[in-house]
């Protein structure tokens, strides 16, 4: 099965070891790892959930890097109501999305790298995509302290959220993806991620509040293009 036209326009091939690029063919024996050309949120959760709809994970995972202008992703299961400051969304232009995953509320802009791991429902394993994420990070600053935890985050300094998860798993694949802060605006982040709204009610999953920190803080190396390349 080839990957359609519009969706090759989406991303650039970044690694194929078996299948020379023209392909894209889900034949590949080793994997691929793809990052978006494109900035638009709606666009990259598109492709991602096209990629774990149609392609053949089965020995064959995919490494996928995203990043998005400023928007803010609600998990599946959540109100944007309760999550959002929708005003200020609107007054800024900036998107709201629903993604297919569970999890909290997340903003992302061109400082927020999004990965997504790809795979077979067998070997689908959040804390394996987690460490590989702290072995490249150490490989460009050595002196990171950078942990992954039970619930799945990366802990900076053992205090500062840098990376949340969530995952969707399907009947025969799996995809979990994650955040990297690297250089976002965390003053929109923590206004953006507060609604004005008190007292709603809902069954809807609640976010978990955090205390977060760019790894740019802690290193100006740390660009997203030296993690990406990571």
């Amino acid at each position: 099965m080839l990957i359609p036209q519009l969706m090759k326009n989406c991303f650039q091939l970044l690694c194929n070891h078996k299948v020379p690029a023209a392909g894209f063919k889900s034949t590949v024996k080793s994997g691929l790892i793809l990052q978006s050309v494109s900035n638009d949120v709606y666009q990259n959760l598109a492709v991602e959930d096209w990629i774990h709809d149609h392609v053949s994970l089965e020995g064959k995972p995919i490494l996928f890097f995203w990043r998005n202008s400023p928007s803010l992703v609600i998990g599946r299961h959540q109100n944007p109501w309760q999550e959002c400051n929708l005003t200020l969304m609107r007054e800024g232009g900036v998107k709201l999305a629903r993604r297919l995953s569970g999890g909290g509320a997340v903003y992302h802009d061109m400082g927020n790298i999004n990965l997504t791991f790809f795979t077979a429902k067998a070997k689908y394993d959040r804390m394996k995509n987690l460490k590989l994420i702290v072995r490249a990070l150490n490989t460009v600053q050595p002196q990171l302290d950078v942990q992954a935890t039970k619930r799945f985050d990366l802990l900076l300094d053992g205090q500062f959220k840098i990376s949340g998860t969530a995952a969707k798993i399907g009947r025969t694949t799996a995809y979990h993806h994650c955040t990297l802060l690297c250089s976002t605006d965390r003053t929109s982040l923590s206004s953006l991620l507060k609604s004005p709204y008190q007292g709603i009610k809902s069954n809807a999953t609640t976010s978990i509040p955090a205390v977060v920190k760019n790894l740019l803080e802690k290193d100006p190396t740390l660009t997203c293009e030296v993690l990406i390349n990571a």
